[in-house]
């Protein structure tokens, strides 16, 4: 079958399969006889296709069955002979094969699908592959010569059989210099540029793929993963050119093609950009030692190529050397008669300068940022072989007479003559007048210099990499370096207000990675605190000379929050509703829009959260409702924001907090579980902070279901999410929030190991969390959530080791626990969570004290105890936990007094402890009645019915 009348069985396959299938046949029987057999075969293939089985190793690095290898040599299909397999990929392997009919005989490549890939999604991609390639005519592009289908029904094409050797291969065995390379590229860029022209995207451009021929001419093969551009292709046909199939080399694969986003012409350019550094330096642009695409996306997403001059000479015999392995200049270098080495000082000369920008530029990870075609990648290679201006350097005045001076030495150097002349007359008398404004000049682009790069360190680099696992080491080196720059700028920038808006964003920025309570960061408070009250000083003198600024505005509100947050979470409740206050005192002054309203949203959670820690949980719980409803109204206007949604899941994690506090645990697990299932609809492979925030939710979980009686899925569930939490920190061990989540994330699989009986187990994880934790506050004294953390873990380490009996390390436990609770209690005495702590602290110690102690301080203990919780209980009697442990306290005066009962003032002691233990009572029947008693205390309301009736024994007994 020759190609025309391919062509004809191409187009008739189409028009057909466009049709209803009953439709089908009547359509075909108006086909000539031969062309309608062909198109039968290929859509009774096409229909009996499975559907494609999703494995990575398919995808990724190709389909590999043995059992094929050299099934099809020394046959026959159609009018070739298979000689032998010459290549395999992906989806279909290459064959040497002889055509042979009359007076014809000659080697073609064949190209067919492998067995076990013949499915109905493949096949179609083989059918636009023929298509591909029959629409390119151009030589230097491997001809399309034949297409046809096997006996099997499986599409095969035939194309024109290049002997010669890889690009980089020829190069080298060839021994060419660097001008002579970039020309043989530039008909590379050709080949390309045509395929472009044609709507066509090759998509995996590397020197294998481009074999020079002995007369050296450059032929550009496999096209089988390129992409058509043409708009007579559906969606669905588009589909079928698998770009979803992730076929592609890494080392040479465009940074969106890494990401999995859409492909254009600028990611050939990209392609060729890496293929010329090759074969320039005689390596990639990225040092990769992996094989693993993983590995390879991370390097070429975060990390910047190395000029090609700065990496090395190259020579004919072993490919580049490093510059620190480059011989001494007062040394001879080695030749022998097979092998000659270049003058490094030339070599080096040659890629100084232009060709280092027309490289990087071709490398730039941002597409609209690269040359935007092969032919402005080409114009520029020609121009720097001629000498002339090229557009990836700066268009200045100096640079243009320095290359129209290489081009015209002679000329320049005679004129420059008689213009010294002249000059020279009036040189003296302008000299000083001049020198001035070049000084102010210098200063005036030093200041815009160091303007763009503090911009691109902490916006466009720290942005690219802040959501990546294991960035955070590099991104503090980018906060020092931007600091510096900020710092020199804000004493220069008097009164530019662009500049100003940008400043204060860097400091936010800043602020964020040194300390932002739910971001990964460095663990610095106090450093992030200062940087956020840099911002906010700057933006509120910017909100005062322009009122009517709404970007403004916003950006005062997420200041005022930042400043907020920080300070209750390190232990400042009054500074943190002072900013909450200033920050809604500037929403009532705008108008409401969808940025207005996102953070609108933000805020009302902030404020949530700090309402708890103060002990206003109805109020704090309103303030969450507020904070889901503002969010839901937003997603239901824009359902693909992820913004919206990781807002709304934020919201419920916290609300489903409030709600274990109120007693409602039905409640606090269907709004973590509603968390759960928004974050993870986020997760996105590079970004460890959308996996963090899905986990914290599932955590949620496994504690909720802990407290409604569920032991063994608590622990399997608080298991799983532990191991994510040991993931992410491995990955990024200098991040202090992954640090915390991790301690959290042993001491809720204690808690759980715990419940279910696994006494030592629970003992061995509160042991790593509270090491965990107490290495964390040594480096951030100032994070009073750290040390509340603590007070938890010990807590339950002795609750533990009372278990196992070990009851002086238990009390050891107990004191070091309260002594950090009358610490926070006394830096902070709005707070009425560490006011709470302090309280459940004094009454663990007192009981241990009656046990194995001194009753009197026992009592000092139980009475300071109840002081705070009655005062806590009286200012917010819907929190069930609070009520809970007011219960505790009563029932531990009970048993002081009991005991005096069955030693010294008998009579008195027993009515004592009656009274106290009905106080008790009461307050558990009432919490079970209202549905807000928790599993774990279920037992408490027997229990002291069990000590009532023996107050009634003893006393009846007097």
């Amino acid at each position: 079958m020759d190609s025309k009348q391919w062509q004809k069985v191409k187009e008739l396959f189409s028009a057909t399969l466009d049709l209803p299938a009953n439709e089908r046949n009547v359509f075909l029987e108006k086909a000539e006889e031969n062309l309608r057999a062909e198109v039968e075969k290929l859509l009774a293939n096409y229909q009996d296709a499975e559907e494609f089985i999703n494995e990575p190793a398919v995808v990724e690095f190709g389909f590999d069955d043995k059992r094929s290898n050299g099934s099809f040599t020394g046959k026959k299909i159609d009018d070739y002979l298979i000689l032998e397999e010459i290549g395999s990929g992906g989806m279909g392997a290459v064959y040497l094969a002889e055509q042979q009919g009359e007076n014809l005989s000659h080697r073609v490549a064949l190209k067919l699908i492998k067995r076990g890939m013949d499915t109905a999604s493949v096949l179609k991609r083989f059918v636009m592959e023929r298509q591909i390639l029959a629409n390119l005519e151009h030589p230097n592009i491997a001809r399309f010569l034949d297409g046809g289908t096997t006996e099997d029904g499986l599409p095969y094409f035939v194309m024109e059989y290049v002997e010669g050797l890889p690009i980089k291969k020829y190069c080298d065995a060839h021994d060419l210099d660097t001008k002579a390379r970039l020309e043989l590229f530039r008909k590379v860029c050709a080949a390309v540029s045509f395929a472009h022209q044609n709507l066509i995207v090759h998509r995996d451009l590397k020197p294998s793929n481009i074999l020079v021929t002995d007369a050296g001419e450059p032929k550009l093969l496999d096209f089988g993963i390129a992409k058509l551009l043409h708009p007579d292709w559906s969606l669905e046909e588009t589909e079928a050119t698998a770009t979803m199939f992730r076929v592609m080399t890494p080392e040479y694969a465009s940074p969106e093609q890494l990401r999995g986003l859409p492909v254009t012409t600028a990611s050939d350019v990209y392609s060729l950009g890496v293929v010329l550094y090759e074969l320039l330096t005689g390596a990639r642009p990225f040092k990769i030692e992996s094989r693993s695409p993983e590995q390879i996306a991370l390097i070429v997403l975060t990390e910047e190529p190395v000029k090609p001059s700065d990496f090395g000479f190259r020579t004919s015999e072993r490919g580049f050397k490093k510059k620190s392995e480059v011989t001494d200049k007062n040394q001879n270098l080695k030749t022998n008669e097979s092998h000659k080495i270049r003058n490094p000082k030339s070599e080096i000369r040659n890629l100084k300068g232009d060709l280092d920008n027309i490289i990087l530029k071709a490398l730039r990870k941002e597409s609209e940022r690269r040359y935007q075609s092969v032919q402005e990648f080409s114009e520029d290679l020609r121009r720097h072989l001629e000498g002339l201006p090229v557009t990836a350097t700066a268009d200045t005045v100096s640079y243009r007479i320095s290359k129209f001076v290489k081009r015209h030495r002679a000329g320049v150097f005679a004129a420059g003559l008689i213009a010294l002349t002249l000059i020279g007359a009036t040189a003296v008398t302008t000299w000083q007048a001049r020198r001035a404004n070049q000084e102010r000049d210098k200063a005036e682009q030093r200041f815009r210099q160091v303007r763009k790069l503090a911009n691109l360190v902490v916006f466009e680099y720290h942005d690219g990499i802040e959501k990546l696992a294991g960035s955070t080491a590099i991104r503090e080196k980018m906060v020092k370096d931007a600091l510096e720059y900020l710092d020199n700028l804000s004493a220069e920038s008097g009164t530019d207000a662009d500049l100003q808006r940008e400043l204060a964003a860097a400091y936010q920025k800043v602020g964020d990675v040194q300390g932002s309570p739910y971001q990964a960061n460095l663990g610095n408070s106090k450093g992030a605190l200062e940087s956020y009250k840099k911002a906010l000083a700057i933006r509120e003198k910017l909100h005062s000379d322009s009122k009517e600024n709404a970007q403004v505005k916003l950006d005062l509100i997420q200041s005022y929050s930042a400043v907020g947050e920080l300070s209750q979470v390190t232990g400042n409740l009054p500074e943190a509703f002072e900013n909450y206050r200033k920050a809604f005192a500037v929403f009532d002054t705008l108008n409401e829009t969808t940025e207005s309203k996102r953070a609108l949203a933000v805020l009302f959670r902030h404020h949530a959260k700090a309402l708890v820690l103060n002990g206003k949980l109805a109020e704090a719980m309103e303030n969450f409702k507020k904070s889901i409803n503002v969010s839901n109204e937003l997603i239901a206007a824009d359902p693909n924001d992820a913004s919206f949604k990781r807002n709304l899941g934020l919201a419920n994690i916290y609300f489903g907090d409030a709600l274990v506090a109120s007693g409602d645990l039905k409640g606090a697990l269907a709004a973590e579980r509603e968390a759960y299932n928004m974050l993870s609809s986020l997760i996105s492979p590079n970004d460890a902070q959308s996996r963090r925030e899905a986990n914290n939710a599932y955590s949620r979980i496994a504690r909720v279901l802990g407290r409604m009686g569920d032991k063994k899925g608590a622990l399997e569930t608080a298991l799983k999410s532990l191991s994510i939490d040991e993931e992410l920190l491995k990955a990024d061990p200098s991040n202090s929030l992954a640090r915390r989540d991790a301690a959290i994330g042993y001491y809720k699989v204690a808690q759980a190991f715990s419940a279910v009986g696994d006494v030592q187990a629970a003992v061995a994880n509160f042991r790593k969390a509270i090491e965990l934790c107490e290495t964390e506050i040594a480096a951030n004294p100032l994070r009073t959530e750290m040390r509340g953390d603590l007070v938890a873990y010990l807590y339950w380490l002795g609750e533990s080791l009372e278990k196992t009996k070990e009851m002086m390390e238990a009390l050891e436990s107990y004191k070091k626990m309260m002594a950090i609770q009358q610490f926070l209690a006394d830096e902070d005495p709005t707070n009425a969570l560490q006011r709470g702590n302090l309280a459940v602290g004094l009454t663990k110690v007192s009981n241990m004290s009656l046990k194995y102690g001194s009753k009197t301080e026992a009592l000092e203990g139980f009475q300071k105890a109840l002081a705070i919780r009655e005062e806590l209980v009286a200012a917010n009697p819907e929190n069930a936990t609070g009520r809970g442990q007011l219960a505790f306290i009563y029932k531990g005066l009970g048993d002081y007094f009991a005991s005096l009962g069955k030693s010294g003032n008998r009579v008195e002691g027993w009515r004592e402890a009656k009274n106290w233990y009905q106080k008790s009572l009461d307050v558990w029947t009432d919490l079970q009645q209202k549905g807000t008693l928790e599993t774990d205390d279920a037992a408490e309301p027997v229990e002291l019915k069990q000590k009532l009736q023996k107050c009634e024994t003893a006393l009846a007994r007097l």
